[in-house]
């Protein structure tokens, strides 16, 4: 007896998430895993560097996410045409540049003797950024079996990068390098699984280049914040904190922020079902679904704090075991700031991006005013800012200040908003399977989880 085509549509989008699911839940247990290595190879003085460096490296890379996002629905739209990998090349190249221009001030910020790791984080961007591409592109040909297989060898190729370095007995900058080029790896596969796609001459439309540029723009404005709001209170805590302090709360932050990368299936869930409905009985429902799952996580936790930061640091880090609770409560937080944020940005809305960008502001400023030679401060500090979101976040839909999805077009090239009304949207429409397991950010190629 025959399938109806739509039950076996459906039975390959099924199959392509839980496919997707299993290459993103393998890559993240490998980032653990990595963890384990480095942190206890580098030592909390040089971790604590190590994991400045790295959320730099995230904020710096935003663009890889917009990329994937975009890249995906384009190509599921419009094929091979719009797999052009020249602007994610040229956007890599200029952040590259910049990277190293200011490489001083960021071995400065993060108290580094040697200009040599900000400039090591730099040269590493254009692969970031190009791997974003060419990891939508697959989604966009909805190659699912090949983008898990990309994350599970990004994540096993960091492994051994971590390997290496604790076996070779290198230092921040050696771990740096040796990173960076595990992330070449992952370039090299993608190229070769694209190949046949992927191209450098600019062959989209004249008109449609625009159109481009505008979505890169919102959706970076959007996910940007996420990963500063994120990333954020771990620089300033190298900054101000003694060196072996600030390895502490940067191996803390680890484990702290579980919740963001547990949940985000359920903010990347709302983008299809609030582009076409505005529901926001859809987002408070994944907001108590978030709210459950860290309280069970959190739970956990608290009943062995000491054995969790043993077991990913080891003993060097027995100290920050009493910043586990409280980050655990900042990271619960974030989880919900992320559905939130996502959810009005499905809508073409950013309203709350705003808020949350001056919230990052309001975190700097106080941070570095008032929150010195203090974890807990500069932890108080991050919850406060997070909190501010989360607050006007649950006042505006509480309030019903949400604005229903603008419809558009099958066949439109313009968008309405972010990348959940412009071509996140317009890639939902057409396969849900393609959309629905995008990843906010590029799993690193690893860097945005541990």
């Amino acid at each position: 007896m025959r399938r109806h085509p739509r039950a076996r549509s459906l039975g390959k989008a099924a199959t392509g998430d839980a496919l997707l699911g299993l290459g993103m839940g393998t890559a993240s247990a490998l980032g653990y895993l990595f963890v384990v290595i480095l942190s206890r190879a580098l030592g909390p003085a040089d971790f604590g560097g190590f994991s400045s460096f790295n959320s730099i490296g995230l904020v710096l890379a935003i663009p890889a996410g917009a990329f994937q996002v975009v890249f995906a629905s384009r190509v599921a739209r419009r094929g091979p045409a719009a797999f052009d990998l020249r602007l994610p090349l040229l956007v890599g190249a200029v952040g590259c540049l910049a990277t190293v221009v200011l490489s001083p001030a960021l071995a400065h910020i993060t108290r580094v003797d040697s200009v040599l790791a900000p400039i090591v984080v730099g040269l590493g961007l254009p692969s970031l950024i190009l791997n974003g591409a060419l990891m939508g592109g697959l989604l966009g040909m909805r190659r699912v079996g090949a983008l898990s297989l990309v994350y599970l060898a990004t994540g096993l190729s960091r492994v051994l990068a971590a390997t290496l370095t604790s076996v070779l007995g290198l230092g921040l900058t050696g771990a740096l390098v040796l990173v960076a080029l595990a992330g070449t790896v992952g370039t090299g596969l993608l190229w070769w699984l694209c190949r046949g796609e992927a191209h450098l001459p600019w062959a989209a439309p004249r008109g449609s280049r625009g159109v481009v540029v505008r979505t890169l723009y919102r959706s970076n404005s959007s996910m940007g914040v996420l990963m500063a709001l994120t990333t954020v209170d771990v620089v300033l805590a190298r900054y101000v904190l003694p060196r072996v302090e600030s390895g502490e709360y940067a191996l803390v932050s680890t484990l702290g922020r579980s919740p963001i990368w547990v949940t985000q299936f359920l903010a990347l869930a709302l983008i299809p079902t609030l582009a076409t409905s505005g529901s926001r009985r859809s987002i408070l429902r994944a907001g108590g679904l978030v709210l459950g799952v860290c309280a069970l996580g959190t739970a956990v936790a608290a009943a062995a704090p000491d054995l969790w930061v043993g077991l990913l640091g080891g003993d060097a880090y027995h100290a920050a075991s009493d910043l586990l609770l409280p980050y655990l409560a900042l990271g619960t937080l974030l989880a919900l700031a992320q559905v939130l944020v996502m959810a009005e940005m499905a809508q073409g809305r950013h309203l709350l991006a705003k808020v949350a960008w001056l919230a990052v502001l309001l975190e700097v400023v106080v941070c570095l005013t008032y929150a010195r030679d203090n974890a807990l401060h500069v932890l108080a500090t991050a919850i406060l800012a997070t909190s501010l979101v989360v607050v006007v976040g649950v006042a505006e839909l509480l309030l019903g200040l949400h604005r229903e999805p603008r419809t558009m077009g099958t066949g439109s090239t313009e968008g309405t908003g972010g990348p959940g009304g412009t071509e996140a949207a317009s890639a939902t429409s057409s396969d849900q399977s393609v959309s629905r397991p995008a990843p906010v950010a590029p799993s690193r190629h690893g860097s945005d989880r541990p």
